[in-house]
């Protein structure tokens, strides 16, 4: 008989300790997605550029980033302004002088100027070497 009571103590204390009410927390931290610039210069005829947000802890997935504007500046002068094409890839039909300073300047609404500026580094001589074994 004690044992039973025991038991139905036990049984008591875990069904008023392990049962609770289920609620759906929503996991919203309300953090302003960073933009994140991808721009590597080359001497290529078309320069690239990605623009996008980071992806917050609450999202599934990062916004989409359409509305920006990107301007390519050689030394101190603006070249042009990067279009967004269909795949989100943005571009700009010139290619970088080596030697030549660039800044890239980057604005999108709601958030401050974002900018770079490297020097194209000069031309480079590639030496091609080929090495020979003589067998005996």
């Amino acid at each position: 008989m004690d044992r039973i009571k025991t038991a139905a103590v036990i049984l008591f204390i875990l069904m008023v300790t392990l049962s609770s009410c289920i609620r759906d927390v929503i996991m919203d931290a309300k953090e302003k997605p960073q933009v994140v610039v991808v721009c590597v210069l080359s001497d290529d005829p078309v320069q690239t550029l990605q623009l996008s947000f980071t992806k917050g802890a609450s999202l599934a997935a990062p916004p989409v980033l359409t509305d920006a504007v990107a301007v390519l500046y050689e030394q101190g002068n603006a070249v042009s302004e990067f279009k967004r094409g269909s795949d989100g890839i943005w571009r700009l039909e010139y290619a970088a002088i080596p030697g030549h300073t660039y800044r890239l300047e980057v604005q999108v609404p709601g958030y401050d100027l974002i900018y770079a500026e490297q020097m194209m580094p000069a031309e480079q001589a590639y030496v091609e070497v080929h090495y020979f074994c003589k067998l005996s």
